[in-house]
């Protein structure tokens, strides 16, 4: 994907809203939308350096994330130290 193509983009449409929730909630489904068709987060935020933003949805984006992947791997612990209590 091209980010330069999606930077022209999102500033053109930036102008046109007028809210700063709504330019928040923008920028998180920008960002969602650029990892889930498999964008780096590292060129994400080196063609968007500019854009506090796009900063901003990108770090809440990435701290979700990580938090997730810490649950699951606590959630994985605790199952595994459970059957190892087992006796079989």
């Amino acid at each position: 994907m091209d980010l330069q193509l999606v930077e022209e983009i999102w500033y053109a449409l930036k102008s046109h809203i007028h809210s700063v929730y709504d330019i928040e909630a923008a920028a998180d489904t920008l960002v969602n939308l650029l990892i889930d068709n498999n964008c780096e987060a590292e060129d994400i935020k080196d063609t968007f350096k500019g854009e506090r933003v796009i900063m901003s949805a990108l770090k809440a984006y990435i701290d979700q994330h990580d938090s997730e992947d810490e649950d699951e791997d606590e959630d994985d612990e605790e199952f595994y130290d459970a059957d190892e209590d087992d006796e079989w």
